[in-house]
């Protein structure tokens, strides 16, 4: 795993994609690797031993069994958890944030400043793929948040222009 994941959070990305619907720990594994565009695809040595674990917890439940394979569903007590996590949400973010920020303090200004232009281009192509997916009410919050951003984006730009005259 990068030493960029915050350490626990596989097992929070897991109750999250279980929230959505049942999933083998292939279908988790799979997930992964496409939303990171392949930059973070754990090991079936770091997937399995978690599930086993959440299910002795009784976070998850398996709801079928073929084979070897066992398609897995959050139990009552995951879809609880399921709002706790939410609320962790944020020490998640703050942890990343913290990491990149120690980071960013290695480069020159001008650097960091393309760091983080890239990294809004980034954020930009992601919303885009995920916006068809939201419903009507989510993509109206999506686009009060833009709106937001775009207002500080401009009042950036108009500051930049500014001191170039």
């Amino acid at each position: 795993m990068p030493h960029s994941i915050p350490r626990g959070l596989l097992k929070h990305v897991i109750i999250r994609m279980l929230h959505s619907r049942d999933m083998t720990g292939t279908d988790i594994m799979k997930i992964m690797d496409e939303r990171t565009e392949g930059h973070w695809r754990p090991s079936p040595g770091s997937i399995y031993p978690l599930l086993s674990q959440l299910e002795e917890e009784g976070i998850i439940e398996a709801v079928k069994t073929e084979g070897r394979s066992k398609t897995y569903s959050l139990s009552k007590d995951g879809r609880a958890r399921i709002n706790e996590i939410l609320h962790k949400r944020g020490d998640v973010e703050h942890k990343a944030r913290l990491n990149r920020m120690m980071l960013l303090q290695l480069l020159e200004p001008y650097d960091r400043v393309h760091f983080h232009i890239s990294g809004i281009n980034h954020a930009i192509d992601h919303i885009t793929d995920a916006i068809e997916k939201l419903t009507a009410s989510e993509r109206r919050k999506v686009g009060t948040r833009l709106t937001k951003t775009s207002k500080r984006l401009d009042t950036l730009l108009e500051r930049i222009e500014q001191e170039e005259t």
